[in-house]
């Protein structure tokens, strides 16, 4: 597929790397930190490890599409499959997130 550019492939395999392990090394923190304080950061940390390991299999993916030179419908179909995927549970946990602030925002404001 000549119309695929390879900087783009590029940019997501190095930044789909990059997020991912930094977001899964922030959410181990985060529930070393939890452990200590507060059991309640423990679900966060866990989300942060999971969007992390699907950015960072976004970023593997990508690689390998650039190192095979293999750009058929396939190579590509898995990639968006894996961002896909990560785009649905970012999409769930900020609905999830609004259901969550909205009322608290409320409750707030009236008191």
């Amino acid at each position: 597929m000549e119309y695929l550019d390879r900087e783009n492939l590029k940019r997501i395999s190095t930044w789909g790397k990059v997020v991912g392990i930094t977001s899964i090394i922030m959410g181990v923190l985060s529930i070393i930190i939890s452990l200590v304080f507060s059991p309640a950061g423990i679900v966060s940390g866990v989300i942060s490890i999971i969007t992390g390991y699907l950015f960072y299999q976004t970023g593997t993916e990508a690689s390998g599409i650039i190192s095979s030179d293999d750009f058929t419908a396939g190579n590509v179909n898995v990639l968006l499959n894996k961002y896909g995927k990560l785009l649905l549970i970012m999409g769930i946990l900020t609905i999830i997130s609004l259901i969550v602030l909205i009322p608290s925002i409320i409750f707030l404001i009236t008191m």
